[in-house]
């Protein structure tokens, strides 16, 4: 085979760092964009945060003073007589500042810390304490350890009794069951702790685990000569023990806050999608830099090209940040006019509402509408609700209203709450009742809704 070399043409789409850039913002939720911000802020000294706070001229200082003194008596004034029309156990003062919640938020805690705080409360041996510390250090996420004594014995230097008589002193701390070596051991702890002398409670604890998760309550009577209403009895006390001791706790991370991107506000018969202006700030280009420019500017070439490509960078940045507000406003403008029924009163009806018919609309691409929802979030008069949530395919009822497949699971959802535990409905009888209401579903579509809400099948519904 002989190789050669010829030229060829050849086009090719390449996206720019700016589009790649643009990309990257509208698929990012508020809180990670306003980190993005000032990251920019801090690189690029050409971008800052837009203010409005005027310069007063020279002649209106003293007008200005003497209207701000007035509007403040009057405020001060107001504010008291609004007090005097409010009945209160104690004075209030117009003048105190409000009290910041936040501040009262503790800290998270990891786990392993918590345990460790216990430990050096109590007053145990040296070697037992270290080997007890290193016993918290093989704990999973949910409690449980998984090592074995003997390496913590070659670990810390200390003999097997001793590493067994430090794993005893961490199985007594907080949370009961933690320290467990499963999770038979760590459910016997806590009946322990709780003071459960039920003997049937331990037999099942032992025994009988998976046929009280699947219900056989009267397979499990049988099993052990009882009774199935005593059974039943000592399930009720097994379901306040936890299977993961340590599943309260946070693995050590601070909690995710979300901001709406956007406020749905109603003002008479009039909805208003208002942006959260506050959230992402207004940006400009520093006017000081942007005078060093100008040609009458005595600033050397090197230095007005290094502007320059900062100008342009902040110009770029800035308009990829106004392009996502723009967007994701026009998103949830059509969300409301689609989704007006359920903006009524908050308990409407979800219409069908695919990303496709949105795209269309605002005549951009597909995968621009799935960034503009995926992560953002809509404050309404109901509640904080994520974009998303308002789309879905949906379905025709038999009186020709279109019901999205949101509602549909949420009719699922009450007709299984509804339902007699002992003759559970099957996916057939689920799909009756839905054409019953009008809405005419497949089986295979009611199994498919019924195991991603996470709910079990008819047969393991069935209490005996």
């Amino acid at each position: 085979m002989r190789l050669i070399q010829r030229p060829e043409l050849r086009q090719k789409v390449t996206l720019s760092p700016q589009v790649y850039q643009g990309l990257a913002i509208l698929a990012m939720p508020v809180v990670e964009l306003r980190q993005l911000i000032e990251m920019e802020l801090l690189e690029n000294p050409m971008l800052e945060v837009e203010e409005y706070d005027d310069e007063p001229t020279e002649g209106e200082d003293e007008r200005l003073e003497d209207r701000e003194e007035e509007r403040a008596w009057d405020e001060w004034l107001d504010q008291y007589e609004d007090l005097n029309d409010i009945e209160s156990v104690t004075p209030r003062d117009p003048n105190a500042e409000d009290i910041n919640s936040e501040e009262f938020v503790g800290g998270v805690q990891i786990f392993g810390d918590y345990l460790l705080e216990q430990l050096g409360m109590l007053d145990i041996e040296e070697d037992v304490g270290r080997a007890a510390q290193a016993i918290v250090g093989s704990l999973d996420d949910d409690g449980f350890f998984v090592g074995n004594c003997a390496e913590i014995a070659e670990i810390t230097g200390v003999g097997g009794q001793t590493a067994e008589a430090a794993l005893r002193v961490v199985q007594q701390l907080d949370p009961p069951g933690v320290a467990a070596r499963n999770v038979k051991e760590a459910l016997r702890i806590q009946a322990a702790y709780l003071g459960f002398d039920n003997e049937l409670l331990l037999v099942i604890i032992d025994r009988h685990l998976d046929d009280v998760a699947a219900s056989h309550f009267l397979k499990v009577a049988r099993a052990e000569s009882m009774s199935e209403g005593e059974v039943r009895a000592a399930v009720e006390q097994l379901k306040q023990l936890n299977p993961r001791p340590a599943g309260s706790f946070s693995p050590g991370q601070a909690p995710a806050y979300v901001l709406p991107d956007v406020t749905l506000r109603r003002f008479d018969d009039e909805w208003l999608v208002i942006s959260n202006n506050e959230a992402i700030p207004a940006l400009r280009v520093n006017s000081r830099y942007r005078a060093m420019l100008r040609s009458t500017s005595s600033v050397d070439e090197e230095t007005r090209k290094y502007l320059k490509d900062k100008v342009r960078s902040a110009e770029s940045f800035m308009k990829n940040v106004d392009r996502r507000r723009d967007t994701v406003g026009r998103i949830a403008e059509i969300v409301l006019e689609v989704q007006s029924e359920f903006f009524e009163d908050g308990r409407g009806d979800l219409r069908p509402l695919r990303l496709e018919d949105v795209a269309v609309e605002l005549g951009v691409h597909l995968s621009t509408v799935s960034r503009g929802v995926t992560g953002k979030y809509m404050a309404t008069p109901y509640g904080l609700f994520e974009i998303k949530h308002f789309f879905s395919g949906g379905y025709r009822t038999s009186t020709g209203v279109d019901v999205a497949a949101t509602t549909v699971k949420q009719k699922i959802k009450d007709i299984l709450a509804d339902e007699d535990p002992r003759k559970p409905l099957s996916d057939q009888k689920l799909a009756e009742a839905l054409a019953e209401d009008g809405i005419p579903v497949a089986r295979r579509t009611v199994a498919k809704y019924r195991e991603g809400m996470g709910a079990d099948p008819s047969w393991a519904r069935k209490r005996r």
